[in-house]
């Protein structure tokens, strides 16, 4: 299924548009669908492990069987979309007018309809039994990620399961709801600007051509022609009968896709515009939002069936499109050539788009996952009827399908508690079947999705701050009195204050807020730089001075929850960032760290997935070390003596560098010499106010008045509890000059290659061990995202998931195993589901059928299946446990 699979890759994502396009008009026989000079071109590309002969055999393979019917065989005309019914057959199957996926295969299925969307595989697979079976569908709501057909885990899932890590606007359907937008109104400035600002930016999936007649292609422009495309199609199988003049729209197809060569297509943007225009009038199916009709999709037609609100409705043109075109093919009628064509151009171009939206490149690392997390809202215009879309989905299309009871949300902060209340109004939304059973015409679509009911507690939000990136000046002046993130610690400030003062008037959305997070890229800022406002936001009590206004006294407690340990460049790195997210925000139980890859990944693994060479700022590797060897004292790890020994001479080293060239040679403590001991403890007072230490290094800090509450919470009293750390003056000068020196700033950001070496590996591992032993006393829980984890980190399969590392009871059955485990509280999560193409329930099948297909040295199935779904059933409920709801 290998060669299939990368076969209808090459065909449908890979090909060139306008080739197909141009195809259209040439002179070429009909049934020449697929040219294998074309396919030799991508294939290439995709299969490196096959030979220039061997890859002209499966194209052989492909015209002689694959392009053929299924069924038929030789009896049948050849179509590229084929291809999609023998890889359907194998994968697919239909329950309850909804697509399944057969739970052997899912793995391969995960492989190829991320890749290429679902879509096009469950709207070919109904197109084709629909057309054995003369049947005619009504219903294409179904959930945007398919399930598998495992009843068994259905069953478990549905005792009821808990999403703790669930960013809002990165988990409704961001492509499709992206691509639905533009193909509605494809002549909008504002499509025009965010176009000008992602060709700007990195080409996320670029793609190697072995074709001298390669030409640049302009995204725009092939967006543009498949709305022209999009249209032709629909007009055309409003009615199968008519005829398809493909001269008439030549102009804006055949040339090539860029800006002078399509000029005409440009030109015509405004005529597109009127024409779909007046299919949304004609056609189209009007929702009532925000006090006007708006038409959605004008595919979304006025005869959809009542019982598509059941599901996922605003899905339903794209798929009804897509289901009838390749209907119409797979029954061989008149105009097969041509709507084949155009619809192999169509959906080319839009997964080409698609690839820039979707994580689908496979690079690793959270920058890259970044970039395509900034666009997902690109062509989704503020208040418009796909933002509200987008909000409802995110929550309604999790709701509807899985028995979620307890689903905490992820959000950015305002810097007003009003602006904090008005976002809330906006994103309440309850997914009550009873609300749906209503007549379908003129429904709202926020009436549609129905209304929050607080009292069901399911639905709750954590608040995310996000971390910036420190900007570079070079006023020297400003380096000496402003500390490290001085703009992000001010934004901090203010959104902190703004939670507070929410919680503090009288609003019922307030209670709503059950926990405060810091997200975003890890290099952008340390946990140190949040850890006042984590501090100030955890003991935050009310004052009561609006309870006279309120139905209840409530005072909720707010948990708090970080995501670190996921992108790092040494493990150490990773595991020194939970550590200080631990000790600077005030960590204790019922408290939780996202992610922590660092803390259960295999460290030899990842140093050899690296090279065992690290480049990392200099700075970095001085922290890194000094915590390393402070933990070393701390576990009393008495191997690798010499490792230990060159890692104190590189400290050294690096101290000099970095530090103590650029002391004032006035300073008392220009001759002193600094130990890694005296590092770490200035390292400990990280988690207070820099401020603090700007002036006077003699004064006693404690001393300081601290008249408000925001200001009572400038000192980590919880860590470190040693009181003379903030006595010492060496200490505490090493923490004035690391914040509030320029040159030893701008010299920590030089990057240095570090080399890994065998004993170093060991001397993590043993870091790592005994880390996870803290963290079990600690009772903190860890927030697993698989597919998150396997797309930004370095796991290559999903069996290599840290998670049987954390909690392997249940699944293992030798007890060493079991008594080497840490055995930590864990819960599974989909982190962005949206980006991810995922759900939650899918995360518990990709795990599941990951551990059945592990293989022993046997070659015989590692785990017992049902050893398999305790454990899983264990891990469910563990994330219950984890909830941060009452």
């Amino acid at each position: 299924m290998d060669n299939l699979r990368k076969s209808i890759e090459a065909i449908f994502n890979n090909t060139c548009p306008d080739l197909i396009l141009q195809h259209i008009y040439s002179n070429v026989l009909e049934n020449d669908i697929f040219s294998k000079t074309g396919f030799l071109e991508q294939g290439l590309s995709l299969f490196d492990n096959y030979s220039f002969d061997e890859i002209e055999n499966l194209y052989k393979k492909l015209d002689s069987d694959w392009l053929l019917d299924v069924y038929q065989g030789k009896s049948s005309n050849k179509s590229i979309f084929n291809l999609l019914t023998h890889f359907n057959k194998q994968v697919l199957i239909e329950r309850d007018k909804e697509p399944f996926v057969c739970y052997e295969h899912l793995l391969r299925w995960r492989d190829l309809s991320f890749s290429l969307g679902e879509d096009l595989f469950t709207c070919s697979y109904f197109a084709y039994m629909d057309n054995r079976s003369k049947r005619k569908r009504n219903f294409f709501s179904w959930r945007t990620v398919a399930f598998s057909n495992n009843n068994r885990l259905k069953k478990l899932l549905d005792k009821g399961i808990a999403e703790n890590h669930f960013h809002l606007k990165g988990s409704a359907p961001v492509f499709d709801l992206n691509w639905i937008s533009l193909m509605n109104t494809i002549n909008s400035n504002h499509h025009t600007e965010k176009f000008k600002k992602l060709k700007k930016g990195l080409k996320l999936n670029g793609t190697t051509s072995h074709s001298f007649n390669n030409q640049n292609k302009e995204i725009d422009i092939l967006v543009y022609k498949a709305s022209k495309i999009r249209l032709v199609l629909f007009q055309f199988l409003l009615d199968e009968n008519s005829e398809i003049n493909v001269a008439d729209f030549k102009y804006l197809l055949y040339p090539n896709s860029n800006k002078n060569d399509s000029f005409e297509v440009l030109m015509n943007l405004s005529n597109i515009q009127i024409e779909i225009n007046e299919k949304k009038k004609l056609y189209g199916y009007e929702f009532y939002h925000k006090g006007k009709q708006d038409v959605a999709d004008y595919a979304i037609t006025k005869d959809m069936h009542i019982n598509n609100f059941e599901g996922s409705f605003i899905m339903y043109g794209e798929r009804q499109l897509l289901y009838r075109a390749l209907k119409y093919i797979y029954a061989e009628k008149k105009e097969s050539f041509k709507i084949e064509k155009l619809l192999h151009a169509y959906i080319s171009i839009k997964n080409q788009f698609r690839s820039e939206l979707i994580q689908v490149n496979k690079k690793v690392g959270f920058a890259n996952f970044s970039t395509y997390q900034d666009r997902k809202e690109y062509f989704i215009p503020d208040n418009s009827i796909y933002e509200t879309a987008l909000l409802q989905m995110a929550i309604n299309d999790s709701t509807k399908f899985q028995n979620i009871t307890s689903f905490e949300t992820r959000i950015a902060p305002k810097d007003t508690a009003l602006a904090i209340n008005t976002s809330l109004k906006k994103y309440q939304i309850n997914s009550d079947p009873k609300a749906l059973k209503q007549t379908h015409y003129n429904i709202p679509l926020k009436k549609v999705l129905g209304t929050y009911k607080a009292n069901k507690e399911k639905h709750f939000y954590t608040v995310h701050f996000i971390k910036f990136k420190e900007k570079n000046t070079n006023y020297k002046l400003a380096q000496e009195v402003l500390p490290r993130h001085h703009q992000l610690r001010k934004d901090v400030k203010k959104q902190a204050r703004a939670i507070v003062q929410l919680r503090e008037s009288y609003s019922t959305k307030a209670k709503l807020i059950r926990g405060i997070d810091a997200a975003s890229n890890e290099f952008n800022a340390r946990p140190e730089v949040f850890a006042q406002a984590f501090r100030y936001l955890k003991d935050h009590k009310l004052n009561g001075k609006y309870n006279h206004l309120k139905k209840e006294i409530v005072e909720n407690k707010l948990y708090a929850t970080y995501h670190a340990g996921e992108d790092f460049y040494d493990i150490i790195d990773g595991i020194r960032c939970i550590d200080e997210s631990i000790k600077f925000l005030k960590f204790c139980q019922g408290d939780r760290i996202g992610h922590a890859l660092a803390l259960g990944i295999d460290v030899k693994a990842y140093f050899d997935f690296k090279g065992r060479k690290l480049l990392i700022p200099k700075e970095m590797l001085l922290d890194n070390i000094a915590w390393l060897l402070a933990k070393v004292r701390k576990y009393n790890i008495n191997d690798h003596t010499s490792e230990i020994y060159k890692l104190e001479k590189l400290f050294d080293s690096l101290f000099r560098e970095i530090y103590q060239c650029y002391f004032d040679k006035d300073s008392r403590f220009y001759n002193i010499d600094f130990k890694h001991e005296i590092y770490f403890d200035a390292w400990k007072l990280r988690g207070d106010d820099p401020y603090l230490y700007l002036e006077d290094i003699d004064d006693k800090i404690e001393d300081i008045p601290n008249i408000t509450y925001w200001e009572r919470c400038r000192i980590n009293h919880f860590y470190p509890k040693r009181g003379n750390i903030r006595n010492d003056s060496k200490t505490k000068f090493l923490y004035q000059q690391y914040h509030f020196n320029p040159a030893i700033k701008k010299k920590g950001k030089e990057i240095k290659q570090f080399e890994i070496t065998e004993a170093y590996i060991k001397l993590v591992t043993s870091i790592q061990k005994e880390y996870q032993n803290y963290i079990v006393q600690m009772n903190i829980g860890i927030e697993c995202n698989p597919t998150s984890n396997y797309l930004i980190g370095t796991i290559d399969k999903y069996n290599k998931h840290p998670i049987k590392n954390f909690f392997n009871l249940h699944l293992e059955t030798d007890f060493d195993k079991i008594k080497e485990c840490p055995q930590l509280f864990v819960s599974i999560n989909t982190d962005d589901q949206g980006v991810f193409g995922t759900s939650l329930e899918n995360e518990y099948a990709l795990l599941a059928i990951a551990m059945e297909k592990e293989k022993n040295e046997d070659g015989k199935p590692k785990y017992c299946q049902t050893m398999i779904y305790e454990w899983l059933d264990k891990i469910r409920e563990m994330g219950l446990e984890q909830s941060f709801k009452k």
